[in-house]
């Protein structure tokens, strides 16, 4: 099986908790970024209407022989200026940003005729064209030499400006403003550290939780598989320490339980067998040999009866330490014993599987199985593999009649026989498939009973590989 973090508390912690805030993140930066694209757009305009009113204010202070000569001659970055007898610029914009820069320059020029238009396009890069210039100086350690025009181009907004110097003669401008800037690079660092620290918070606040609910679940498999003295660590926040405490002692009530009805049942078993040994030694002294028959027969099916269900009550809670064994060594020994008693068992069984179990309780069971195989199936297989999970399998096969759909169900409660030709011919307690589920169960695995086609029967004990 694929280990998979999304199906542990920690890992989906940590995803929800960096996914919320990579979303409040893009928010926050959506936001930022339009703010800052706007406080830049409105800096940008209001720089290009102060250098023109200031250019329309110098102009006016200098004789109109050079004021064509000093425009020309001005040097800016974003903005080119020329003076001529008419307006470049017919119609002013009322909105955008030519109709902003207009009503900047008009109110630094009151009373000034000030028209302005503008326009996308686009242009060069100039911060490209200035960085390939920077590194060639720096490489020859020359002015710069002007190569193509390779340079990339970028959106933009270009305005021309027309604003009165006096009568008959126009200041024109033309400024490129600028477009969108990406976010400062210090942002996006510091919005990955940010995610950074608080997925590495979330993994360890989620383990602080995860960890002892971890421990809890293994108490509570061990103590259903059947182990004693089991208890969970005590740790982690106050909400899963109550948890744990309570399951302790839950664990510790339920074990004290489980003792004293072991030991009732062991006693039990003690006191049945010395009466029934009784009844049978009294049996044996009747003269009359179909009355003795008769009588022995009854004690005989008592004593089955109440051996197996001692063994029912008991399967499960055996002192037998757990071992990692091959099972596919106990089902060869197992069908060899039975085929020397007369049953027809055969095992296939020809590689290893291991498992860690009670030996003897997983032959107990297989043997009850086999048992019913050879009494209701005339005989069958006893399959050990390993499952599509890496689980172990040990599955017995016969050809028997088979049992009713409606019936399979109820096959491995105490005392249920099938009323079918399967149990037609054969007496028992009806204890054997519930002796068998109860240790699958006592060992974390289960038993799956099915009808096989056209005819036959399958029962399968699994447990964890």
């Amino acid at each position: 099986m694929r280990f998979n973090p999304l199906n542990t508390l920690t890992g989906r912690m940590v995803l929800v908790t960096v996914v919320a805030v990579i979303i409040s993140y893009t928010i926050a930066f959506a936001i930022y970024a339009n703010e800052r694209g706007a406080a830049l757009r409105r800096a940008a305009e209001m720089g290009v209407a102060d250098r023109v009113a200031y250019a329309v204010e110098r102009l006016r202070e200098m004789p109109a022989p050079r004021r064509t000569i000093v425009a020309e001659s001005i040097r800016d970055f974003n903005t080119r200026f020329n003076v001529s007898a008419t307006p470049e610029v017919e119609q002013s914009a009322v909105a955008g940003p030519a109709g902003r820069i207009a009503r900047g320059i008009e109110e630094r020029l009151a009373g000034s005729d000030v028209r302005a238009q503008s326009r996308t396009i686009d242009a060069p890069s100039r911060r490209w064209r200035e960085a390939r210039d920077r590194a060639r100086f720096d490489r020859e350690n020359v002015l710069p030499r002007r190569g193509p025009d390779d340079a990339p181009t970028v959106r933009a907004t270009e305005v021309t400006i027309s604003v009165e110097i006096d009568n008959g003669a126009w200041l024109n401008a033309r400024a490129r403003l600028p477009g969108p800037r990406p976010a400062p690079l210090s942002v996006l660092v510091g919005a990955l550290a940010s995610v950074i620290i608080v997925g590495i918070g979330a993994a360890l606040i989620s383990r602080q939780i995860g960890r002892p609910l971890a421990d809890l679940a293994n108490a509570a498999r061990a103590l259903g598989a059947g182990q004693s003295n089991v208890a969970a660590p005590v740790s982690g926040p106050e909400d899963v320490r109550r948890a744990s405490t309570a399951f302790n002692a839950m664990a510790e009530r339920l074990g004290r339980q489980l003792s004293r009805q072991r030991q009732m049942l062991w006693a039990l078993s003690h006191d049945l067998r010395t009466p029934i040994t009784a009844i049978r030694l009294r049996a044996e002294l009747i003269e009359d040999d179909a009355a003795r028959q008769r009588l022995l027969a009854s004690v005989e099916e008592m004593e089955q009866l109440t051996e197996q269900a001692l063994a029912l009550a008991r399967a499960g809670a055996s002192e037998e330490t757990r071992v990692r064994v091959d099972l596919a060594e106990i089902a060869r020994t197992l069908c060899g014993e039975l085929q020397d008693m007369g049953i027809n068992i055969r095992a296939e069984a020809n590689e290893a599987v291991m498992a860690e179990c009670r030996p003897s309780e997983i032959a107990r069971a297989l043997r009850n199985l086999a048992e019913n195989a050879g009494k209701y199936g005339g005989g069958g297989v006893m399959r050990v593999y390993r499952g599509a999970a890496n689980e172990a399998v040990v599955e017995i096969l016969d050809d028997g009649p088979g049992v009713p759909a409606d019936q399979l169900a109820k096959l491995s409660e105490p005392f249920f026989r099938a009323d079918t030709a399967r149990t037609s011919s054969t007496n028992g307690a009806g204890l054997g498939l519930a002796i068998a589920q109860a240790i699958a169960e006592a060992h974390a695995g289960q038993l799956v009973l099915a009808n096989r086609s056209p005819k036959g029967f399958s029962a399968k004990l699994i447990l964890p590989g």
